[in-house]
């Protein structure tokens, strides 16, 4: 997981990367909790990672936790499947791209 700095206006940006499974968790879950205290104005989640049912949980807990949470496509086909088959897909905001979620 790499955090981006802030391009000034204020945006948390979280790029997931290689193998996320339970095995790799604890960093992402300590940066949502950070950015949780840190009140950032939006957290966006780019992902490339293979995700399982785990990082499916944790998007989910920091859409309700975070305000203008955001996830930018494009998603990796099997994270893909698991939004729509959860209905996670109906409830996190997706974005077209990072640099679309900037602007929202």
């Amino acid at each position: 997981m790499t955090n981006l700095p802030d391009s000034g206006n204020g945006a948390l940006v979280l790029v997931l990367t290689g193998q996320f499974d339970s095995g790799t968790v604890a960093p992402f879950r300590r940066a949502l909790a950070e950015a949780q205290a840190a009140r950032a104005i939006r957290t966006i989640i780019d992902v490339s990672a293979y995700a399982d049912s785990g990082l499916l949980r944790l998007l989910v807990q920091a859409h309700h936790r975070l305000p203008r949470f955001m996830v930018a496509d494009p998603l990796p086909p099997r994270l893909r499947r698991l939004l729509d088959l959860s209905g996670a897909a109906a409830i996190l905001r997706i974005t077209p791209h990072v640099e679309a979620a900037h602007l929202a």
